[in-house]
């Protein structure tokens, strides 16, 4: 999966960085994007809202310059898993789904990232249910 900006398509990063998504805030976590994502060298504050107490930096797409999302410098303890991550604004991405070649806008996808322990399960219950069997 690679992700886009709304307005222009340009490519901001892909399914690999995706750390999760902050459903609060609408926003796919990624640990990178392309270097089409500015960072813009101004610092902002909130004071109330999901972002309160928090310095974070706004993400903008190098072609067209539109809004796609933020990066949080300092913030609270309930958003310390966010710091220095890219948080791109969903409703501003469209994901282009490589196993369809299709492109969809990114409010209609989840990025929930199921616990690695969850993931370890299911992958032996899979080498379970399809033992190899080795020639004699």
């Amino acid at each position: 999966m690679t992700f886009h900006c709304e307005k222009c398509n340009t490519v901001l990063g892909d399914g690999l960085s995706v750390c999760g998504e902050v459903k609060t805030m609408g926003c796919i976590l990624l640990m990178k994007v392309t270097k089409d994502v500015v960072v813009s060298d101004k610092k902002e504050t909130a004071n109330k809202g999901d972002l309160a107490h928090c310095i974070y930096s706004f993400l903008s797409c190098r072609c067209c310059r539109s809004f796609v999302g933020r990066i949080i410098h300092s913030s609270p303890a309930r958003f310390s898993n966010c710091r220095s991550m890219f948080l791109l604004h969903k409703p501003n991405i469209s994901c282009y789904l490589l196993n369809s070649s299709s492109m969809v806008k990114a409010t209609s996808v989840s990025f929930e990232l199921k616990p690695l322990r969850e993931k370890m399960k299911e992958m032996m219950q899979s080498f379970e249910a399809y033992p190899i069997k080795c020639p004699a």
